[in-house]
């Protein structure tokens, strides 16, 4: 039988596979990746393999890690627990990975192979599929196993090496910022100097600076050498300002006369074209950079994908809060898939965080929140939304209590509903002693509330919470 057909037989075994041939030095060479590490880690197979024997690249450096791991495996054994290797994908994405491996010869060469094969991690690597995180994915890259992803992530792979300037474009929330900083990092790690703007959050007089120091004629400090590589990640770029707007296409003209290269990334929520015509997008600027833009679909249309996140997301969070097995069930995963999630991910991060607060011990309950007409017996209050529970159409409990056996819940608000800053804080207080009071890293807090440690310490402040 042929090498093509072995090579392709190979394809089809499920997840990673890899081959090592070792050398008369003892030295192992990566000749083999079947083409699963183009879904995972979006190499082509024969470019991973090449890569490998790059001298100085992160590929290599990974490879000859999982190598020495094999090494140490063979020589001491596992202790009994499975032996976990990381990569980082085409786009900077970290993956962390079980594995297997298997010493072997042939009777047809005179040094052995090593054949390993690779499995994800649940809930392993820090990465994000949101616009900042949502904590309890699989954390293994952007997950895309929706048709309208893959078919994304294809169109991504094929233009992250190319000095072409990219357009994120979709709702709020879809991942676009996520997104685009995986190819912004793959940037960096191909030797290039990054740069990002954030003008979502960047107060106007913040946006005249960064701009100056980067493109003003008369200030040099912080200014780029006209020979250094720049990729640029400039956040809802719709919000630059005409006066920059100008500045940035002048520099941008400077570098290309000069030869520099120079790389734009950029998202936006807004359609550009549309405040072209209103005049407040320069058209210069846009048919400048000429983007190729890449749609995020909205979370309403990535059922696959939800599933997934769904399912992640509330085993992470039960596993961190010591809950126990906790499942969702087959009826509300289809409430959940069939929910319109107009808020995409950040809707998607508070349902999620809401619910596992009113869930029984051992079943995850969804909690959607839904505009509650006014009743008569609400006085004082205000037209605010109640919550209701997605498996059930007798709306809020009548008794202004939560139901008997709401785990994590139940020793918070026990007894008559709290002003929400109290539920908020007293549920703060509960994650930070799950958590041993830490805020960072994987096992943190910030992780588990799926977001910024830095925001969350302003809200742990703002709640006065020690």
């Amino acid at each position: 039988m042929t090498n093509s057909f072995w090579r392709e037989a190979l394809d089809h075994i499920p997840g990673l596979f890899l081959i090592f041939r070792v050398d008369e030095k003892q030295h192992a060479h990566l000749i083999f990746a079947n083409s699963h590490i183009r879904n995972v880690l979006g190499y082509k197979p024969e470019e991973f393999v090449l890569a490998s024997e790059s001298e100085g690249s992160r590929v290599q450096a990974e490879v000859e890690g999982l190598v020495d791991q094999i090494a140490e495996q063979s020589k001491n054994g596992n202790g009994g627990e499975k032996p976990v290797c990381r990569f980082h994908s085409k786009r900077a994405a970290v993956h962390d990975f079980y594995f297997a491996f298997r010493i072997f010869t042939v009777k047809s060469a005179p040094h052995p192979f090593i054949a390993v094969s690779m499995e994800p991690v649940e809930g392993g690597a820090p990465a994000a599929d949101t616009e900042d995180s949502v904590s309890g994915q699989r954390h293994i890259g952007f997950v895309a196993e929706s048709s309208l992803m893959q078919a994304l992530m294809r169109k991504v792979d094929a233009l992250a090496d190319q000095q072409v300037h990219l357009l994120f474009r979709g709702e709020r929330a879809t991942g676009k910022r996520t997104l685009a900083r995986q190819v912004l990092q793959a940037g960096i790690l191909h030797g290039a100097r990054g740069m990002e703007w954030n003008l979502e959050t960047m107060p106007v007089s913040e946006q005249n600076r960064v701009v100056d120091r980067l493109c003003g004629k008369n200030i040099r400090a912080d200014s780029l050498p006209d020979d250094d590589t720049l990729v640029l990640l400039v956040i809802e770029i719709g919000m630059l300002t005409a006066a920059n707007q100008a500045k940035l296409l002048g520099w941008l003209r400077d570098r290309q006369d000069s030869g520099a290269d120079t790389r734009v990334l950029a998202t936006t929520s807004f359609l550009l074209e549309e405040r072209m015509q209103q005049g407040e997008f320069s058209a210069d600027l846009y048919y400048f950079l000429s983007f190729e833009t890449l749609l995020l679909p909205p979370l309403s249309q990535r059922r696959d994908d939800l599933r997934i996140l769904a399912e992640g997301w509330v085993r992470a969070a039960a596993t961190v809060l010591q809950l126990g097995d906790m499942r969702v069930p087959d009826a509300t995963m289809e409430q959940l898939l069939g929910h319109s999630w107009t808020g995409n991910f950040r809707e998607f991060q508070e349902v999620m965080r809401r619910s596992l607060l009113s869930s029984p011990s051992g079943s995850f309950r969804l909690m959607l929140q839904e505009p509650g007409p006014p009743r008569s017996d609400d006085r004082g209050a205000s037209s605010e939304q109640a919550l209701k529970p997605a498996d059930s159409d007798q709306g809020a409990h009548p008794s202004g209590k939560l139901p008997a056996g709401v785990g994590i819940g139940e020793d918070l608000l026990s007894g008559d509903v709290v002003p929400f800053d109290e539920m908020n804080r007293m549920y703060l207080q509960k994650v930070l002693r799950k958590t041993g009071d830490k805020i960072y890293g994987e096992d943190g807090a910030a992780r588990l509330l799926g977001m910024k440690p830095t925001t969350l310490q302003s809200k742990l402040k703002k709640l006065g919470v020690r």
